[in-house]
């Protein structure tokens, strides 16, 4: 029937404009030109997030030590048992995503947009800035084109050139919507709700990220000071109020890996303990050393402890992380109901930290000590610390004010200690963002992690390409060029400095 109707409507359609104008109606209604910029933004902007919070459960996750598996499909990433397989849509996902921001980029061209143009390159600049922190080299001008004639084959760039190409498309889109008039309308933003100001602090706060990424190979310190230095022509990030938060309606793509699901047991936890995943133990002895409020957010009581608790009130909870790199008959001999799940505060969450107000005052505070920038660090380090807290409501008002007078809030004079306690809270402030977890640790070293005893190398240090894409003739001579063979977890990536603090095995934190 369908096939009639459209048959009749076709010729009707023939009949009144002659047949010279059947080009006309044979238009793809895939086509860029053809969809408006608007409707392409929230697919845009949730699977760009999406991306990001995958990241929390898969590889850099467990590479870095926030979470630890005691079976199931991810538990081979903790022991590092990982192949060009195990990255099928770690790669493939932010390419189609690439895509999509393409389309974004050309309507927004041919249209005279340049609000959709702006907030086009600051996503494909956060997208592509995930894919080359965890692989290295990657596509970036091809990027997203495979749909192209003749750039089927991607041809690949050093980290070193996409990461200038990254700082030049940021100044573009700083410097489009600094320009733009009043009248300009952003629809469907499910990120800053059309507000242009907030997504050009996203963009200088996103560019002073990756500067820092790469100054252990590139003075970055006039470039940094020009940000911080000029809030008028490099507005960043001045509250919470401005940071990159998505929240979402629903949880189809919020970190549905562990999303508390609507049927809660009916114990009162509010907590799935039969779940495979736990906290690890390196984040869950870091926050108790430092009598962190986050330790009961990030993690739920034992099994064991909340069902003596319930028993006897005097019986306290415990929060206890899952010891790393065990083999499958260590992991038998645990009992997962003496390990901690995440809390139930997150798994009520509904929001993506896509980059924190807290992330940007932890670098501004490493840009002091590190004499890149004039300003008093230690106060810096408290306000990141401030605001790392206050994303949790459920930490109170009086135990956020004892931790923040207490030494964990007080940044050391000296600047190696202070290194590595801006490193450390960085990777505690990322919980769940596994990539940005995963790049800071190989950029600053910080905090130090160790492998378990049963793992057979050291922590990889930057993802394998996807066995598919190894198929691309551009990978494969580039590789060869450069290292005389495909690349492997072991290979580090441009940004990591030379002298790397290689984990050693059976070591406690």
């Amino acid at each position: 029937m369908k096939k009639q109707i459209f048959t009749l409507v076709l010729g009707a359609a023939l009949v009144m404009t002659g047949c010279s104008d059947f080009e006309e109606l044979n238009v793809n209604p895939n086509n860029p030109s053809t969809v408006p910029a608007n409707l392409l933004l929230p697919g845009i902007i949730s699977t760009a997030v999406s991306a990001m919070t995958g990241s929390g459960n898969d590889a850099a996750g467990q590479f870095v030590q926030h979470i630890n598996y005691l079976g199931g499909n991810n538990e081979s990433f903790g022991r590092y048992n990982i192949t060009g397989a195990s990255f099928r849509e770690q790669w493939n996902g932010p390419m189609r995503s690439v895509k999509d921001i393409n389309q974004l980029l050309s309507l927004a061209e041919q249209n005279n947009q340049p609000h959709y143009k702006a907030i086009g390159l600051i996503c494909k600049v956060y997208v592509l800035s995930l894919m080359t922190d965890t692989y290295g080299d990657i596509p970036y001008v091809e990027a997203g084109r495979a749909n192209e004639n003749g750039l089927e084959f991607p041809h690949f760039q050093s980290q070193e050139e996409v990461y200038g190409l990254m700082l030049e498309d940021l100044e573009a889109a700083n410097v489009l919507i600094k320009n733009i008039g009043a009248g300009a309308v952003v629809s469907n933003d499910i990120l800053y709700n059309g507000d242009l100001g907030k997504w050009r602090k996203f963009a200088n706060s996103l560019k002073v990220r990756i500067l820092m990424r790469e100054s252990a190979k590139k003075d970055v310190s006039a470039q940094v000071a020009a940000i911080f230095n000029d809030p008028s022509d490099y507005p960043v990030f001045a509250s919470s109020d401005d940071q990159a938060t998505l929240v979402y309606n629903n949880t189809v793509d919020f970190y549905n890996w562990y999303i508390q699901p609507k049927n809660l047991p009916s114990d009162g936890s509010g907590v799935i303990f039969g779940d495979n995943l736990r906290v690890s133990e390196a984040l869950a002895d870091s926050l108790k050393s430092k009598n962190d409020p986050r330790l009961t957010v990030f993690l739920a009581p034992t099994k064991s402890s909340f069902t003596a608790h319930q028993q006897s009130a005097s019986s306290p909870l415990v929060y206890r992380g899952q010891p790393v790199g065990l083999s499958t008959t260590e992991q038998e001999l645990l009992n997962k109901d003496n390990y901690s799940v995440i809390g139930s505060a997150i798994r009520s969450e509904s929001r993506a930290f896509v980059m924190s107000y807290s992330e940007l005052l932890l670098l501004k505070s490493e840009a002091i000590v590190r004499n890149m920038i004039q300003g008093n660090a230690a106060d810096e380090f408290r306000r990141a610390l401030d605001a790392s807290l206050s994303k949790w409501s459920q930490i109170s008002s009086a135990d956020k004010a004892t931790f923040l007078a207490g030494s964990a809030a007080s940044l050391s004079a000296s600047t190696s200690v202070a290194l590595m306690q801006i490193g450390t809270q960085a990777w505690i402030d990322s919980f769940l963002n596994g990539f940005e977890a995963f790049a800071n640790w190989r950029r600053t070293g910080y905090p130090h992690l160790y492998v378990g005893p049963s793992v057979a190398s050291i922590i990889p240090v930057r993802y394998i390409y996807s066995d598919n894409e190894q198929n691309n003739p551009n990978l494969i001579e580039w590789t060869n060029e450069k290292y005389g063979r495909m690349v492997n977890e072991s290979d580090m990536v441009w940004f990591q400095p030379q002298v790397w603090p290689t984990p050693s095995k059976n070591t406690m934190n």
